[in-house]
């Protein structure tokens, strides 16, 4: 192999790495950081700031780039470096003012055909957010993707859209686009023939915020790929649900792992005192605004997931604000939890469980729902570490079952 056979800005974007030649099928791999902020942290809003490091220079954009041609026969041998500060060097905690999740966290995953793919693990040596080195086996294909997370192209996303779209029970809105120009969509599934009026259906709004975890993404295609199969229908007609894939589609294009264009934190974004396009991230504030027309309407939502992929084995629910319907009007948490072991014959999903550290703070997409309407709020953490598309896909639909299993019936005195 050459370097000529890599592929920096394809598909699998690292935005400014580099990559260089040192011996045979030995290639050495040079990250550039995220986007800056374009706001100081002063200008930043008060309840961003407190969350919020005072440097990114640590935050390296993702391991992600395509062998174009050449791969079948060879072993390939990748020193990925990313030079920051030298304060960086060591892996710290975010209050300490840290790289929260350092590439090095995860096991970068691989494949022939952009379907099945497979995870490859950092030699002991590697130096967390800094440099690490992968020794991927002999290939017997000549293109080879890579992917510091499994990922979700803006292409995939767009290609689901289309799918869903042409379903009768389907809406596909576009609220505006990135900075970058991408097409900003949220998607609507409900029966409008159902008999159940839309005042009193529940209603769940489910959304990615970080734009480098892509599991999280196909969490979401797994929600809605269930919600529009035949044993859904019947929630369907009791039930509205809003999904978004990807907030940040600059984001999951670049290969930027937290923020967009002007270097902001996509899930330390939300303001509860209402959007404002001064005081918010450009894709955040569209979002937000969204959000707030959907309350204002005559189904406001009922439950928001915060969709996250952590760099561990299996997705993780967690209830982080506990809204009017979860104070007694419908049954136990544990009812939740044992739905979900119901529908999980193969172990997907952790245990369902409360956020250790109860509702989090208003500018977080997790929280800031809650704490600006009282609704129930939940985050969605892990698989990001060995998940594959089939199964994320699968875990998915199951959190989606779950739930509208436990949502039963109609939206009532719960408001």
């Amino acid at each position: 192999m050459r370097v000529t056979n890599f592929v920096l800005d394809g598909t699998l974007r690292s935005d400014g790495a580099s990559i260089q030649e040192v011996t045979r099928n030995h290639f050495k791999l040079t990250l550039k950081p995220v986007p800056q902020p374009t706001m100081t942290t002063a200008e930043l809003p008060a309840d961003v700031r407190r969350h919020y490091p005072g440097r990114q220079e640590g935050w390296a954009n993702w391991v992600r780039f395509e062998i174009a041609r050449n791969a079948r026969g060879n072993e390939l041998r990748l020193d990925v470096e990313f030079d920051a500060p030298e304060e960086w060097g060591r892996f710290r905690s975010p209050k300490e003012g840290g790289v929260p999740y350092p590439f090095t966290s995860y096991d970068p995953c691989w494949s022939y055909d952009g379907e099945e793919w497979k995870y490859i693990s950092w030699e002991d040596d590697f130096v967390p957010g800094r440099s690490g080195t992968l020794i991927f086996p002999r290939f017997d294909e000549d293109r080879v993707l890579v992917c510091t997370q499994l990922p979700m192209t803006v292409g995939d996303a767009e290609a689901l859209l289309a799918e869903w779209e042409e379903h009768p029970h389907v809406e596909v809105h576009i609220l505006g686009e990135s900075l970058g120009g991408r097409k900003l969509h949220r998607v609507t599934v409900t029966d409008p023939q159902g008999s159940v009026p839309r005042s009193r259906r529940w209603v769940h709004h489910a959304a990615n915020q970080h734009p480098g975890e892509g599991v999280s993404q196909w969490y979401v295609a797994g929600m809605v790929k269930w919600f529009l199969s035949d044993e859904a229908a019947e929630a369907r007609s009791r039930t509205i649900a809003h999904f978004t894939l990807m907030m940040n589609p600059d984001g999951v294009d670049n290969g930027w792992c937290r923020v967009n264009a002007q270097g902001i934190d996509s899930n330390r974004s939300f303001r509860v005192a209402g959007s404002d396009p001064a005081l918010q991230p450009h894709e955040a504030f569209i979002f937000q605004r969204d959000l707030e027309s959907l309350q204002r309407s005559e189904a406001p939502v009922t439950t928001s997931w915060a969709m996250h992929s952590s760099p561990s084995a299996k997705l993780s629910p967690m209830l982080v604000g506990r809204g009017p319907e979860l104070r007694g009007v419908l049954e136990p948490d544990e009812v939740f939890g044992a739905l979900l072991k119901e529908h999980d014959p193969r172990g997907l999903i952790n245990d369902y469980r409360e956020h250790h550290r109860g509702v989090t703070p208003e500018c977080f997409w997790d929280g800031g729902p809650h704490h600006a309407w009282g609704i129930t709020t939940f985050l969605v953490e892990g698989g990001g570490k060995g998940m594959n598309k089939a199964t994320a896909i699968e875990a998915g639909g199951i959190l989606m079952r779950a739930l509208t299993k436990y949502y039963t019936g109609e939206r009532n005195q719960a408001r």
